[in-house]
């Protein structure tokens, strides 16, 4: 995990100020309009990606300066998403979310998904507040 003084932040401030630049990447349609409209309210741009393939094409494609991703997705899981864009964008971002899914524990994926990059694992269900207070962070 890197620390605040080893990457650059974008501005993060307050709604309306542009905020940052986030993709949101998850296959539960509820969980992402729900994180939406609150990203949305403070003024942040925020693009969707429902499957791993998706939100690496988006990643690819786009600039973003946060990426959130769920760990279990289809196509392509969470973990598979990180480890591909932290080689190409070592200054983006990460957060992951999860519910928890096959084959793997919550803690092992947490464990996964920090020694890749990912900043922090938010566990579902989360207080979103909680998620933009750490993007903010």
């Amino acid at each position: 995990m890197q620390t605040s003084e080893q990457k650059p932040r974008s501005n993060q401030s307050e709604p309306g100020a542009g905020g940052p630049r986030v993709l949101l990447a998850d296959d539960v349609a509820a969980v992402r309009y729900t994180i939406l409209l609150e990203m949305r309210d403070l003024g942040w741009s925020v693009d969707e990606a429902t499957t791993g393939e998706e939100t690496l094409a988006k990643l690819n494609a786009g600039q973003y300066d946060v990426l959130v991703t769920d760990i279990w997705m289809p196509q392509g899981d969470g973990i598979s998403v990180i480890k591909a864009i932290r080689r190409k964008q070592p200054n983006l971002r990460i957060f992951a979310i999860s519910g928890g899914g096959p084959g793997m524990s919550l803690a092992s994926a947490a464990a996964l998904a920090e020694a890749w990059g990912a900043e922090k694992l938010l566990v579902k269900p989360f207080d979103v507040a909680d998620l933009i207070e750490a993007i903010r962070a």
